[in-house]
């Protein structure tokens, strides 16, 4: 018998084979019909009386788990839910497409909560069958709640639709869609709005700058940032979210509503700065969630909120309602989800994980990362008792990495959380040829990992992005700031590679691409590989033309490849983002390109400048 994923809790292997009749196969869209029998009927008995028969029985189970005997003469589902026969139905699938031997599974999730959440609010708005692929593959995995991260305008909210741009956000018709798509695999699609800090879209209105705890915005992380946090003291902040739940909360059925109010940056830095000095930080965060969580609770929702500025403050942690569930996020390898989970369990806050994709300011992942984060979460999620794991996938600076860049991430989130064991890690990329890449050659699911790692060649550790996502973004805050190149080279100046670690980067990326072309997967997934790669090794050449050891006029050739690959990038990015995505915010993330090659041509007229003058 080949591998069940994810793994059940028990296999005994029993006397004598069976070989299933290819006719006895279940499908998603079956299982309603299924279900609604088991209604009305204490047993069912499904399939051909000749053949082998497929027999669903309730017993006293918990919630998610089951029960699957094979016979040779039948195969019998127990459990006590719905969803509980709609797991056992997918280990079946799997089963029956195998010479199984005879064989007893008992099944249960080790984590309660199997989430992940989808940024659609950086430019970047999935099209409805992008969503239901990602559920799709969710639902293989036995994940069970899903959330679509909203700040701005990506969402169609009625109140605000003065606000929408054509084609760049989720309607109401589709985010019902989505609901009944996600429910049908027994997913709960929780609602997902920010409404403290990531407000910028908003204050940046004349309707709404009013509004902004730091009106002028603050500097931050070596760069000014717009204001993007509420102040939670003017009544017309707690109106304004008000407005927006009202606009999409009805529309939802969960039981839970993500309130996000993580990264407030310029709380206490501005309107609010005399309260927090008397108050405390904590106290005024908190007061201000309390309200919105009362708010929230008159639509029979429980609220999730990010732990990220409460997690620091130990005096306010009895005053967080027990019922709301605090998630303590991280996504670098170091994060501290133990020490943070078990101060949790200790003051006696319900809670969940959230370790991420790390896939955003990376443009193809960081997989040690990722991995770290999923495993030391889910494994201190379970050893404290918390609710589960929620994976997040961001799209900062334009959201342009492909969405095969979280599929190793999310299956590997889906592979641990249900079952957390050590050597998970091992089946990670059997499940990712066989079951996403559908790869005969078996290459894909090695090459996936492996290309995420390209930043341990790069001059040390980065929190949170790679080296190679520096040098856009430092050159995107140039222009952005009208600084001069001297500023740009301050910024890289310790990130600027050797030419022989530049050279084994290169390679490293060439080496790779040739494995690409030998994999048999989809077209479109070797095109957006490519694509990443092409755009990564394109920001080295410019980062090697900072390097004043290499020769002159090698750093001259490689900016002139650079701005002459404009138009590749451009229209590369088009063409891959459009097969996915919805075209509204495209522009805007295709103008982080004309950005950072006007930034090349800079560097490349300076050197020419230096050149003539010798």
């Amino acid at each position: 018998m080949n591998m069940i994923y994810p793994r059940p809790k028990q296999v005994i292997m029993q006397e004598g084979k069976l070989v299933l009749d290819e006719k006895i196969v279940f499908f998603e869209q079956e299982m309603e019909n299924v279900f609604n029998e088991l209604k009305s009927f204490t047993d069912c008995k499904i399939g051909d009386r000749n053949e082998s028969n497929i027999i669903f029985l309730f017993k006293d189970l918990p919630e998610q788990a089951y029960e699957l005997k094979v016979s040779d003469s039948n195969i019998t589902a127990y459990a006590s839910t719905e969803v509980g026969f709609y797991y056992a139905v997918k280990t079946l699938k799997q089963l029956i497409r195998q010479e199984m031997q005879c064989l007893y599974i008992y099944d249960e999730p080790d984590l309660k909560v199997r989430g992940f959440m989808f940024d659609i609010s950086r430019n970047k708005v999935p099209k409805l069958e992008t969503v239901k692929h990602i559920l799709d593959i969710m639902s293989d995995l036995k994940m069970n709640h899903f959330e679509l991260y909203v700040e701005g305008f990506s969402f169609e909210y009625k109140s605000f639709k003065k606000y929408l741009t054509e084609n760049s956000y989720i309607t109401v018709e589709e985010y019902q869609e989505i609901e009944r798509y996600a429910n049908s695999k027994y997913i709960d699609f929780v609602p997902n709005q920010n409404g403290f800090g990531h407000m910028a879209q908003w204050l940046e209105l004349d309707e709404f700058k009013d509004l902004a705890e730091a009106p002028d915005g603050i500097f931050l992380w070596g760069r000014h940032r717009a204001p993007s946090t509420l102040d939670p003291r003017d009544e017309r902040s707690f109106e304004l979210i008000k407005k927006m739940y009202a606009d999409m909360l009805p529309l939802s059925n969960s039981k839970y509503f993500n309130m996000n109010f993580d990264e407030p940056f310029e709380l206490g830095k501005g309107k609010s700065k005399e309260a927090v000095e008397k108050e405390g930080l904590g106290n005024v965060y908190l007061d201000y969630a309390l309200k919105a969580i009362e708010e929230i609770r008159k639509y029979n929702k429980t609220p999730l909120i990010w732990g990220d500025v409460l997690i620091r403050h130990d005096d306010v942690l009895d005053r967080i309602p027990k019922d709301v569930i605090f998630v303590d996020w991280g996504y670098d390898a170091n994060y501290p989800f133990e020490k943070h989970l078990l101060k949790l369990k200790e003051t006696g806050i319900k809670f969940m994980a959230a370790p991420g994709t790390s896939s955003w300011c990376s443009f193809l992942g960081r997989t040690y990362d990722a991995l770290s984060t999923i495993t030391s979460s889910c494994f201190f999620t379970k050893l404290y008792g918390g609710e589960g794991i929620l994976l997040t996938n961001w799209g900062d600076f334009g959201h342009l990495q492909s969405l095969p860049t979280i599929y190793a991430s999310l299956v590997y989130a889906g592979l641990l959380s249900y079952r957390c064991e050590t050597g998970t890690y091992y089946l990670l990329k059997h499940y990712l040829n066989d079951h996403i890449f559908k790869d005969d050659t078996k290459i894909m699911g090695d090459l996936i990992l492996d290309l995420a790692n390209y930043y341990r060649f790069e001059n040390y550790y980065t929190s949170n992005m790679t080296q190679a996502f520096q040098v856009f973004m430092w050159a995107h805050n140039m222009i952005k700031e009208n600084e001069d190149l001297e500023y740009l080279k301050d910024k890289l100046h310790d990130k600027i590679l050797s030419f022989e670690k530049y050279t084994i980067i290169n390679d490293f990326f060439d080496f790779s691409l040739r494995q690409l072309k030998l994999a048999k997967v989809d077209e479109l997934i070797k095109e957006e590989i490519t694509y990443a790669v092409n755009f990564i090794k394109t920001l080295y050449k410019v980062n090697l033309s900072l390097n004043e050891e290499v020769d002159e006029s090698y750093r001259i050739k490689l900016l002139e490849e650079v701005v002459a690959s404009k138009n590749d990038l451009i229209n590369g990015l088009k063409y891959l983002w459009q097969q996915r995505n919805k075209s509204g915010g495209l522009d805007k993330s295709c103008e982080y390109i004309h950005i950072f090659i006007e930034v090349a041509q800079k560097l490349l007229g300076g050197m020419y400048g230096r050149k003539n003058k010798n």
